[in-house]
């Protein structure tokens, strides 16, 4: 697939996609499930991860990765797939800690699907532009993903919240 190709079926410019495939740039999750979907394989198998054919797909803790690698001083999220090996499934569940703030240089995700968002723990605040949502621990929202939206974490610690996206 060329990268016209790709940008043609991502939408996104050919620029951003050579930085995502140099590594200079680290794609959202909106932008990992877009490359996911053009691939037509799941974002654990855009990231790099085993396939298990296996009806039964377990993680351990000690075996999650990071595909975002994130840092709460320079807004960035960190996205850990819950199920990376796995290459036909409904949802993709991933373990986010949001940054303290917004990326003010990134406009709100949108994304095809529903999402699904648990608190584990501390606080998020989720901006859907024309509304602020404040989720605590145990709370959780479900929204349609073509909503603009964008999540950072509340207080002192970065909060750990659980994401499922149905694309």
């Amino acid at each position: 697939m060329t990268l016209d190709d790709l940008a043609a079926a991502t939408g996104l410019t050919k620029s951003f996609l050579s930085k995502v495939e140099r590594g200079a740039s680290v794609p959202s999750i909106a932008t990992a499930l877009r490359l996911a979907h053009a691939f037509k394989v799941s974002v654990g198998q855009l990231m790099g991860e085993a396939e298990d054919s296996n009806a039964v797909s377990v993680l351990r803790r000690a075996d999650r990765h990071s595909f975002m690698r994130g840092d709460a001083a320079e807004g960035v999220d960190d996205y850990v797939p819950l199920v990376p090996g796995r290459a036909v499934k409904a949802m993709e569940p991933f373990l986010v800690r949001p940054p303290a703030q917004f990326r003010p240089a990134r406009l709100p995700s949108t994304h095809m699907g529903e999402e699904f968002i648990y608190v584990l723990g501390g606080a998020v605040e989720i901006d859907f532009g024309d509304r602020l949502v404040v989720l605590e621990g145990g709370d959780s929202l479900y929204f349609d993903a073509s909503l603009p939206h964008r999540t950072r974490s509340l207080g002192t610690a970065p909060a750990e919240i659980l994401v499922v996206v149905q694309p």
